[in-house]
């Protein structure tokens, strides 16, 4: 009886304990939830697994908070990183926009100057042309082709120093800017090169789809134009296909705009050509002056717009050839942001 005695007396105190130890190991090995329980015992093991089960109740809800402010912290770095990173990317736009800014303004005065120095002596080549045509009079026949080929190439030198004024000062000879139906505007500088195409042999075919107008000046998106038609008719010297496409779309920035894009069957863009492109006086042609493109860039980006260049497999498209693309804003958006 004593035996029996001993041995419940003995239970009776190692149960709560191996019951305590089990709870520890489980804690241990990742089950925060594992407590002791209720006990029998009302003894002072009792009241320790109860100590230990208010414990643990206690370092759960630290670990919590803990976790909670963890996640907080996490989330204001991470808006603290943004906000950091718009205003870096801010302030490399805005030096970006500075030193462009600084560059034109340097061209602007260089170019004025020399445009002052080379206009004078076009103007007085022009004059002598002109005295030498008066006074030949019917003599002049037989250097018509001659005295032609002076004024063209006059003509030539003005229109280099216009166009140089005219990326270097814009706003000098900015235009209206009146809201510009974009498939009417293509078909429209389609006709001013329809000799070009006819001598050629190129074929015409259009994707016209956009339905919002854009806010330009329509002479220059014309000028645009114009310069992506001619350089896609010279890409094609053996004949082809001209494509004209136009499109609804979003930007980057998820704004409404319209896309107009010049296709070609030619041989396409190397990877130099692609590079340098847009840069000034460069150009792939013999009798091209690199100026095209270039102002074209700084025509567009005046109003919010921008142009590309692609070949067109580079686009999925199951043909060779070059796409130019030219974005610009709807309308409505351009207003809006104004």
């Amino acid at each position: 009886l004593a035996g029996w005695a001993s041995l419940r007396w003995a239970r009776s105190i190692f149960q709560p304990v191996e019951r305590m130890n089990q709870t520890m190991q489980r804690v241990q090995d990742g089950d925060a939830a594992a407590r002791v329980g209720t006990l029998t015992q009302r003894d002072e093991l009792g009241a320790l697994a109860g100590h230990l089960d208010q414990l643990l109740d206690v370092v759960d809800d630290k670990t919590a908070t803990l976790q909670r402010w963890g996640q907080e912290l996490d989330a204001k770095v991470a808006a603290r990183t943004q906000e950091l990173a718009s205003s870096n990317q801010s302030l490399q736009q805005a030096q970006a926009q500075l030193v462009k800014s600084e560059k034109l303004a340097a061209i602007g005065q260089l170019t004025a100057s020399v445009a002052h120095e080379i206009n004078n002596p076009i103007a007085v080549m022009q004059g002598n042309l002109d005295l030498v045509r008066e006074t030949l009079g019917q003599h002049a026949l037989p250097v018509t082709e001659e005295l032609r080929l002076m004024d063209q190439q006059i003509e030539r030198m003005r229109l280099i120093v216009t166009q140089l004024l005219q990326y270097a000062r814009p706003n000098d000879y900015a235009g209206y800017v009146v809201a510009v139906d974009v498939n009417e505007t293509l078909e429209n500088s389609l006709v001013l090169v329809a000799h070009l195409l006819g001598r050629a042999h190129i074929a015409v075919r259009r994707d016209l789809r956009a339905s919002a107008s854009v806010a330009i000046n329509l002479q220059e998106l014309q000028q645009v134009l114009i310069n992506l038609l001619i350089n896609a008719i010279q890409a094609m010297p053996q004949g082809g296909e001209l494509l004209l496409r136009s499109s609804d779309q979003l930007d980057e920035k998820g704004q409404a705009s319209v896309l107009m894009e010049v296709c070609d069957t030619g041989p396409g863009l190397t990877p130099t050509t692609q590079d340098k492109l847009f840069s000034p006086f460069f150009t792939t042609k013999n009798d091209g002056n690199g100026l095209g493109l270039w102002i074209s860039v700084g025509l567009l980006e005046r109003y919010g717009g921008s142009i590309s260049a692609h070949n067109r497999r580079e686009l999925g498209e199951d043909a060779d050839g070059a796409v130019f693309g030219v974005r610009l804003l709807h309308e409505q958006t351009t207003n809006n942001t104004a």
